[in-house]
């Protein structure tokens, strides 16, 4: 049987997805390959394919006994035979697993990094070895585990046996590092976009961040989400406080007890409870698809663990959000924490994260883009569904608030943080204000300007390069190259302001127009999936998506046919459930006078990722393109802001699929780039005020856009 075979008979599917396909057959050649690909982007498949088609036993490494566990469950619901072993297996289980894998009945092994059982493998019929969260055998990763580096040992005791290595979080140096600590030989490197596109990115202030959550939860009447919190403290008391708000929420950290630590993450993964409020001990590779929401009261320690926190909402492709609630102060408290004694290397690499972790936090423009610029991956200015992205802006002149900040700093002789300086700008008594600094000239001028207000001048400059902060462990605020500039007046700092409202939010392209469903119908057939998860023992998650529940409810298909043509359904489940959904289906249809809609669905069709539906929207923009239409056009033709179709653009001409000339005056060009060289950076607001009104922010845009293709 071959792999597309295999993807439709077992996992519902009629095509791959994203570079799925690619990856399959590297390793079906045999090939060590290393593959990245965000949270959702369907990794999983990428091994299971394969091992269904190779001859032996497919070993994987997963790092947690949960995952283990859901993937199994997964796999068997699928038609597959697979099992784990772990510590929670009684001997004889153990030794049912071990006689399965010596009859060569079992298709897929889950073990631990640690397992004795490694040492095992070479005695039995191995075709396949798949380390999943490889980014854990690497120090450079934000999440190492001493124990990923007993997989070294794999390539000698089967050199002779493919190695897949797979991961959603993994800068350049830690990828090179996983090469070389695998040993993996002229790897096959696959990286997919990191982008989540169905994910929202906002990010608040952490003041009165209880009440804020509360107003978020409201909102979200019955969705999954997983609260973090940065200590064990923080979980009880938050849970606590949700429970009283009347919301079901429970704990989970390292510190309570195994039992209880089990049932609390089988209640949320069953649906039972819908809020989890946990440390970063839960969640690595927890597959559940209808988290709706992430939300992180404090700050994550690096971008990679927030990418893969994140990541684990929306993993069926549905929209879904990510709130961070952000105060520097946990910058400082986590650099405390990092530091790692007699390892000055491995200490600034903390420091370093939590850096870049908190310029997310301070950011002033798009998301996504520092996030996938983070990865390597070009991105276009604006995403259009961030917090920065979708409000609206009014531009003012904080010159004057500038030059006092930057005054103050000057005169405490770049030796505070920012607090200290917002402290000494409004005058506070606070004991911790030096005497001597009271006599200072700049002492108490911005008294008239909140706490907040200044905060958001001091990240303002740090965006446009007015002021920096020290790299270590302490971020003091220091002048820079251009502070000058401001404090002789030579230059005007413009500060785009977020207001309260929200700008147009660009629809989903999907590859067909689904019919609306009714919300009742929906509810129905969770209802079900719920009671047939419990008699099968698995979260409901694993019988079938929400997606897949939103395509039967807006698709009504009578018969095992016509169910077959609804993604999600293999050949297992078409066996297994289709009856049962059949039937609430029916009935529903005779009571609305209904019939099938299934002829509106012209084919059946992988789930398509976030990502994809935003390439096609780009794609459509391009295609009208490239037939002679004007941007003014193509937006009247999409229903869509001039703005939109030109970042649509501008994400080409990075690319380098759009001449740049052909969106901009060739005559133009040499005066716009020296405009870009004097403001000093790639903010719009700043070259157009160089340039004046002979120059539109469209001609600066592409512009920008092209030199960032070229890395200038």
């Amino acid at each position: 049987m071959n792999p597309l075979e295999i993807l439709q008979k077992h996992f519902g599917y009629s095509s791959f997805r994203l570079e799925q396909e690619a990856i399959v057959r590297a390793v079906l050649a045999q090939r060590d390959t290393l593959v990245l690909m965000p949270t959702g982007g369907g990794k999983s498949l990428c091994y299971q394919v394969p091992a269904l088609c190779f001859p032996g036993l497919t070993v994987v490494i997963s790092p947690l006994i949960a995952l283990m566990k859901n993937q199994v469950d997964a796999l068997r619901l699928n038609g597959v035979h697979a099992a784990f072993l772990n510590s929670t297996q009684t001997p004889s289980e153990q030794s049912a697993v071990v006689d399965a894998a010596r009859a060569g009945t079992l298709k897929l092994l889950y073990l631990a990094p640690e397992s004795t059982f490694l040492k095992e493998l070479p005695r039995y019929a191995v075709s396949l070895l798949a380390i999943d969260e490889a980014h854990c055998i690497s120090h450079w990763g934000h999440d190492f585990r001493p124990e990923y580096l007993n997989l070294a040992q794999l390539r000698t005791l089967l050199p002779k046996v493919p190695v897949i290595a797979l991961t959603a979080t993994a800068d350049r140096q830690t990828r090179k590092d996983i090469v070389d600590k695998l040993s993996l030989q002229n790897p096959a490197m696959f990286v997919s976009s990191f982008n989540r596109a169905n994910i929202r990115y906002t990010v608040e202030s952490k003041q009165q961040s209880g009440e804020k959550l509360l107003q978020f939860l409201r909102s979200r009447g019955d969705d999954s989400g997983v609260i973090y919190c940065m200590s064990r403290n923080s979980t009880e008391e938050i849970a606590a406080f949700l429970t009283r708000a009347g919301f079901e929420a429970l704990p989970y950290h390292a510190g309570l007890d195994r039992t209880v630590r089990s049932r609390h993450q089988d209640q949320f993964l069953r649906d039972e409870v819908k809020i989890i409020v946990a440390t970063i001990a839960f969640g690595m590779g927890i597959d559940k698809s209808n988290v709706r929401y992430v939300v992180h009261m404090d700050l994550p320690k690096s971008i990679e663990g927030y990418y893969q926190e994140t990541g684990r909402a929306g993993r069926d492709g549905l929209d879904s959000e990510a709130l961070l609630f952000y105060s520097y102060g946990d910058v400082t408290k986590l650099k405390r924490l990092a530091h790692v004694p007699d390892n000055e290397a491995q200490t600034e690499i903390a420091y370093n994260k939590l850096d870049q972790m908190a310029a997310y936090g301070d950011l002033r423009s798009c998301r996504r883009r520092y996030l996938l610029q983070y990865f390597d991956e070009p991105a276009p200015a604006h995403c259009g569904n961030c917090d920065v992205c979708l409000a609206e802006h009014e531009q003012i002149d904080a010159t004057i608030l500038s030059q006092k900040v930057l005054s103050a700093v000057s005169r405490l002789q770049g030796r505070f943080g920012a607090g200290y300086v917002i402290d000494f700008l409004r005058g506070s008594q606070a004991t911790r204000i030096q005497e001597f600094h009271k006599k200072l000239p700049t002492y108490g001028i911005g008294a008239d300007v909140s706490k907040n207000d200044w905060h958001d001048v001091i990240r303002e400059l740090i965006a446009q390069g007015y002021l920096a902060k020290a790299d270590g462990q302490y971020p003091l605020l220091q002048l820079t190259d251009r502070s000058d500039d401001v404090l002789r007046r030579a230059t005007t700092v413009l500060w785009r302001r977020p207001l309260a409202r929200a700008v147009e939010h660009e629809p989903a392209t999907v590859e067909e127009a689904a019919p609306a469903y009714d919300t009742s119908l929906f509810q129905q057939l969770k209802d079900l999936r719920r009671r047939l998860a419990a008699a099968d023992n698995v979260p409901a998650y694993i019988v079938l998506s929400d997606a897949t529940l939103q395509e039967l409810a807006s698709y009504l298909p009578h018969g095992r046919e016509e169910f077959s043509r609804i993604s999600g359904f293999g050949q297992q489940k078409l066996e297994r459930y289709a009856d049962a959904f059949g039937e609430i289906i029916t009935n529903y249809c005779a009571r609305q006078g209904l019939t099938s809609r299934i002829h509106l669905k012209t084919r059946k069709r992988s789930q398509k990722t976030s990502n994809e539906r935003d390439n096609d929207t780009k794609q459509q923009t391009l295609d009208l393109f490239n037939k002679g239409y004007a941007i003014e056009a193509i937006a009247a033709a999409r229903e869509l802001s001039p703005v939109t179709i030109e970042n649509h653009l501008a994400f080409y001409v990075q690319q380098g699929r759009v001449p740049l000339e052909s969106l901009v005056e060739k005559a133009k060009l040499p005066a716009i780039r020296a405009a870009i060289k004097q403001s000093g950076g790639l903010m719009l607001t700043p070259i157009k005020d160089i340039l004046g009104d002979a120059y539109s922010y469209r001609e600066i845009r592409m512009t920008v856009a092209a030199l960032n293709a070229r890395g200038q």
